[in-house]
């Protein structure tokens, strides 16, 4: 089985699925029916079902996925009352569903069925508007970034047999200043550095992850804009490249992906822009590391880009027409 993308499309409410071939040049396998205004998208670890928070809602649904067509079936939806959920993640090695609500604000943990139905609602926390990611460390640990004006990262500690969120101590991190804005949140795969992309900000900041605890501490605060833009804009994505040795983050506006360098102590420098579809929301690099795919949510477009394996460095090599609005880009091996 080739490794895989999928593109979900808010405007098409259709989840797309394409094959990578050797070269990173894509061909489209599915189109499926998302029953709704997909947005984030989130494969359980059984990789036998694909969950998506309908942005344009306040609903969640669950899906059957048959690796071998790319067929998926809808299993269930579920209106949670909150609007605009904008990620989902599971947790609790797949027995629980979290997701973060950027219209309605707060968090929810849904359990899920051996099927891998949406089951009941076990919890909600009100952390306010413009909740904009969820990541889990290690099932102890979870984060939930909120961008202007909420401008925060809410800190959880996490059960990962029950479901149940318990704020941490201190709960809520301040972000720098209070045109920040966190948004997007991953990880360096030694797990003890996370970055967090600031929206608002045009911003990235680096963590320390105090791994007893769960508490962040900002240890960097840097500029994702080359030092003559003027234009503004807002970032919206960070990835680390599975080496470890560069990140990457998106900015709207200036419709460019950054590249920095990652130092042994998790600093970044940046090496450079690379120019991507207009509003580029989301974007995700390949399995083997050697492809970077990045979706334009105003282009209706993604576009293809070889990852130097020597420097990090970007260089697109295709584009693609995946429908209207695409809202999230993922990546697996099957």
């Amino acid at each position: 089985m080739p490794n895989v993308v999928f593109v979900s499309l808010t405007g098409d409410e259709q989840i797309r699925l394409y094959d990578i071939d050797a070269s990173g040049a894509l061909s489209l396998r599915t189109t499926s029916d998302a029953h709704g205004p997909t947005g984030s998208l989130e494969l359980h670890p059984n990789e036998k079902v694909l969950y998506s928070a309908h942005v344009g809602s306040s609903d969640l649904a669950s899906y059957a996925f048959d690796a071998g067509s790319g067929e998926l079936t809808l299993i269930n939806k579920v209106t949670t009352g909150y609007d605009i959920p904008a990620h989902t993640i599971t947790a609790g090695s797949g027995k629980f569903l979290i997701t973060g609500y950027y219209g309605g604000g707060g968090v929810t943990v849904h359990r899920l069925g051996a099927d891998g139905s949406i089951g009941e609602q076990l919890q909600y926390i009100d952390t306010g508007e413009k909740a904009h990611a969820v990541l889990s460390y290690e099932d102890r640990f979870v984060y939930v970034p909120h961008v202007c004006p909420n401008n925060k990262t809410a800190q959880f500690l996490f059960d990962a047999e029950s479901g149940n969120l318990t704020p941490n101590d201190p709960f809520e991190l301040q972000p720098p200043d209070d045109n920040t804005g966190p948004r997007h949140i991953c990880l360096r795969p030694a797990g003890d550095i996370a970055y967090i992309v600031n929206e608002q900000g045009n911003t990235a900041t680096a963590h320390r992850v105090d791994t007893d605890s769960g508490q962040l501490e900002i240890v960097q605060h840097l500029g994702t804009l080359p030092d003559d833009w003027s234009e503004g804009g807002a970032t919206a994505h960070i990835e680390v490249h599975a080496n470890g040795k560069w990140a990457y983050a998106s900015n709207r506006g200036h419709d460019s992906i950054v590249g920095f360098n990652v130092a042994d102590d998790g600093s970044l420098a940046p090496f450079g822009h690379v120019p991507v579809p207009a509003s580029p929301r989301s974007f995700n690099i390949d399995p083997t590391g050697a492809f970077l795919y990045c979706a334009g949510e105003a282009a209706d477009t993604m576009n293809a880009y070889h990852v130097d394996q020597a420097n990090g460095h970007l260089s697109q090599f295709d584009s693609y027409d995946v429908g209207s609005s695409p809202f999230w880009v993922m990546t697996k091996a099957l």
